[in-house]
């Protein structure tokens, strides 16, 4: 059993670090997947030196980002836009952030 958990356990980390890419009839790129994606850009919000981004929801599809959630002014919502375009393998933001005042963060 113990094997098993350890199989199993290679078997996923392989999976997310390679992005769960397959190569049937496409050569591989050297673009991380959009699940990585989307994982960087949260850890790179999560970690802004200024704060109140770690709530943002990221989604990503063909390396398009969309940031969803509230922000409390119009520079948090850029600041979160431009943080996700310095990200590896980002291709465009779309950016549907709502700013409200009362957000507490």
């Amino acid at each position: 059993m113990r094997r098993f958990h350890r199989l199993l356990s290679l078997l996923l980390l392989s999976c997310f670090s390679a992005g769960c890419s397959s190569s049937a009839g496409t050569a591989l790129s050297d673009s991380p997947s959009n699940t990585v994606i989307s994982a960087n850009v949260a850890a790179t919000l999560a970690e802004d030196h200024l704060g109140g981004l770690g709530d943002i929801l990221v989604a990503t599809d063909g390396g398009t980002v969309t940031l969803t959630g509230t922000v409390q002014k119009a520079e948090r919502k850029a600041r979160a836009a431009e943080l996700a375009r310095q990200v590896r393998g980002v291709k465009r933001v779309k950016n549907d952030l709502e700013i409200r005042a009362d957000v507490s963060q």
